[in-house]
């Protein structure tokens, strides 16, 4: 497909929202009629699946990946992978502790790409580095609006020593774009504090699935603006 984009999710700090946004990207860009998959980076991150629901869905994860060698096909990767209800797809880790090496990695988004409009990865902060990050076409780092959070996010784009898109919750707009201009970032979005978030995720309900809100409507806004130009969220 023409145009795919690789866009990485990372949190600038402990309880930053980051899983919570890409869930909900990833529902907004599959309600938008794109092609999406979310792919979990973060082997310490619990599974990406848990973030959509479907953790008790069968479908393929990564242990089922290892020892494969050569070029994957992406769509019949696709097909296998775990959805919920018409969602997207979601590559993550199961309950099974693994490693996930960075040439399976490369070549499991390789694959991936040749049938998306959108790959959302969710990669831990304690595995970022300049090289693990040079491979994403765009990369979202997720801050809370507090001076620790924004510190914390401050120190996490100098370790990877690449200037992140800035989205910043729980603050105002003014804050958020002055502590994004004094840490030399653009400020892509500033996501409102919904509690209700919380509540979804006790009863499996994925981030984004409540089209009339606050928060969903600040994704679809950073889907238009920054991943998806001239497309609208549904």
């Amino acid at each position: 497909m023409n145009n795919v984009r690789t866009v990485a999710v990372l949190g600038g700090g402990t309880g930053a929202g980051a899983t919570s946004l890409l869930v909900a990207l990833a529902v907004r860009a599959h309600a938008a009629g794109r092609r999406v998959s979310a792919v979990d980076a973060d082997p310490c991150g619990g599974g990406l699946d848990v973030g959509f629901g479907i953790e008790t869905e069968p479908g393929v994860r990564w242990e089922d990946l290892l020892g494969s060698d050569g070029p994957l096909d992406g769509e019949r990767l696709a097909e296998r992978l775990p959805s919920g209800d018409d969602g997207p797809r979601v590559l993550s880790f199961g309950r099974q502790w693994c490693t996930v090496a960075d040439e399976l990695l490369d070549r499991t988004l390789s694959g991936l790409r040749a049938v998306h409009d959108v790959l959302l990865i969710d990669i831990g902060r304690h595995l970022a580095t300049p090289d693990s990050v040079a491979r994403y076409d765009e990369l979202i780092l997720v801050a809370r609006g507090t001076a620790a959070g924004l510190a914390a996010a401050g120190a996490t784009a100098q370790r990877i020593e690449r200037v992140p898109q800035l989205v910043v919750r729980g603050a105002g707009r003014a804050a958020a774009r002055e502590a994004a201009d004094a840490l030399g970032m653009e400020l892509a979005a500033v996501l409102p504090t919904d509690r209700r978030l919380a509540v979804d995720a006790e009863r499996g309900v994925p981030a984004g699935s409540r089209s009339r809100s606050a928060y969903v409507a600040e994704c679809d806004r950073l889907l238009r603006d920054l991943l998806l130009p001239g497309a609208a969220a549904a």
